[in-house]
């Protein structure tokens, strides 16, 4: 489709009395949406377990199914269904195809479907809400304030659930986090990743929308953010903060991508790439003694190891951290036994190529990395699209990086999950329409 704005390419109806309802309307469910995700159903548990039957207890069946629904009316009502066909890409088609068949697949079918049904519900959610926004301030008020609301709620929870909000020394898996805030997360590292993704919605809505509330944004999440200790989260910050500023500035392709990717790329290559190939091992024991990246290297060996079995369509979705293939594994001579108690692979890239084999992880990239850098090099030229495609970049960069020592792609409702989506959203569709003031 030509670039067009996009509320001209769903026709919506004249101005009215129905059209200010649905306005209201659309501007409720997209706060919802975000709260629902980012808040949870279930905030303040203080512990990160598997839970296989989270996606089938009855108040997250209700509370997404009817978001679902809410969200795909106002859609249709705001712009119809002509601009949804943005979102109609072959190599998104051909993923989703392969992510059934791995769940065909599983050796637990069951869960793994259940699994995959929740996080398709999450990702029809995404798609509908990033289609309600009326323009670009619309969009920073509506974001700004369900992002404030997060974080009062974080803070509340240092005073209302002081033991729960806070990591404790009773923690009997990580009692060296004692002290540490979580807020209403379940760990210190989600909670640092979603500050640093506050930090810079608050960055965008002083840009664009209001500098007061903005201001609270980035003053709060800071705060907050120190007090996690999430050294990875505040060391890629400011790191990529200033790679996306160079990046939206450079027309080049290749060098944007060069500039974008080639970090990662050191990243993944001295985190996965330590326990893939004996020379880069020695060459980060080389630079750091005895690094293990706090036991996560034995971790992604387990998993890598195991991944051979079912190398073509993986174990699917929750198949493998926290079934039978993991409880009762046999540990080998160079194992201690870690990974047999892991809900996940604290890397994304390997918890992927588990979940959806080798073929499947190759389409994964194509959907996660290649198409949305493609996208951001053809961001309309307006100062409208080019702000929020900056906002999007940035969650979309810090996401991918985090990725390597943390796990959360396709993982249900994951609240950083929910933004790096609503970020590979955000950025097709603002390379497709232009926005509205």
């Amino acid at each position: 489709m030509s670039a067009t704005d996009l509320r001209e390419a769903g026709a919506p109806p004249a101005s009215s009395q129905a059209d200010e309802a649905t306005y209201y309307l659309s501007s409720a469910v997209f706060v919802c949406a975000f709260l629902l995700v980012w808040i949870s159903t279930a905030p303040f548990r203080g512990s990160y377990e598997v839970d296989n039957e989270a996606s089938s207890n009855i108040v997250n069946q209700i509370s997404f199914s009817l978001m679902a629904v809410l969200s795909i009316g106002c859609a249709f009502v705001s712009v119809g269904r002509v601009a949804a066909k943005a979102y109609l890409r072959p190599v998104w088609l051909v993923f989703f195809v392969w992510m059934t068949l791995c769940v065909l697949n599983s050796p637990q079918p069951d869960v793994s479907m259940r699994a995959f049904r929740f996080t398709m519900v999450v990702i029809v959610i995404a798609g509908a809400i990033m289609l309600l926004p009326r323009g670009i301030r619309h969009f920073a008020s509506l974001l700004g304030w369900a992002a404030l609301i997060v974080i009062l709620v974080c803070y509340a929870g240092l005073v209302i659930f002081p033991d729960i909000a806070v990591h404790s020394a009773g923690d009997a898996l990580e009692p060296e986090h004692a002290g540490a805030w979580r807020g209403l997360f379940d760990h210190k590292n989600i909670a640092g990743a979603m500050m640093v993704i506050f930090l810079f919605i608050g960055i965008f809505v002083t840009q664009v929308r209001s500098r007061p509330l903005g201001g609270t944004i980035i003053a709060l999440s800071a705060l907050f953010l120190y007090s996690t200790e999430s050294k990875t989260s505040m060391a890629l910050a400011p790191l990529l903060v200033g790679i996306g500023f160079a990046c939206a500035r450079i027309d080049n392709i290749f060098v944007r991508a060069l500039l974008a990717l080639g970090p990662l790329a050191v990243m993944l290559t001295a985190t996965v790439g330590s326990v893939l190939f004996e020379p880069v091992n020695a060459v980060v024991q080389a630079v750091s003694p005895g690094q293990t990246f706090t036991g996560r290297t034995e971790i992604w060996s387990f998993a890598l190891d195991r991944l051979w079995e079912r190398h073509i369509f993986g174990y699917g979705f929750e198949g493998f951290w926290g079934s039978d293939f993991v409880k009762y594994a046999e540990i080998k001579e160079n194992e201690t036994g870690i990974a047999l108690g892991m809900v996940h692979g604290h890397n994304g890239y390997v918890d992927l190529v588990v979940a959806l084999g080798t073929p499947g992880f190759a389409l994964a990239m194509m959907v996660l990395i290649i198409l949305p850098l493609s996208d951001h090099h053809r961001v309309i030229k307006t100062e409208a699209n080019k702000a929020m495609a900056e906002l999007f970049f940035r969650i979309w960069m810090f996401a991918i990086y985090s990725a390597c020592l943390e796990s959360f792609f396709f993982r249900r409702a994951d609240p950083v999950w929910f933004a790096l989506l609503v970020s590979v959203l955000g950025l097709r569709l603002v390379s497709k329409y232009r926005v509205a003031p």
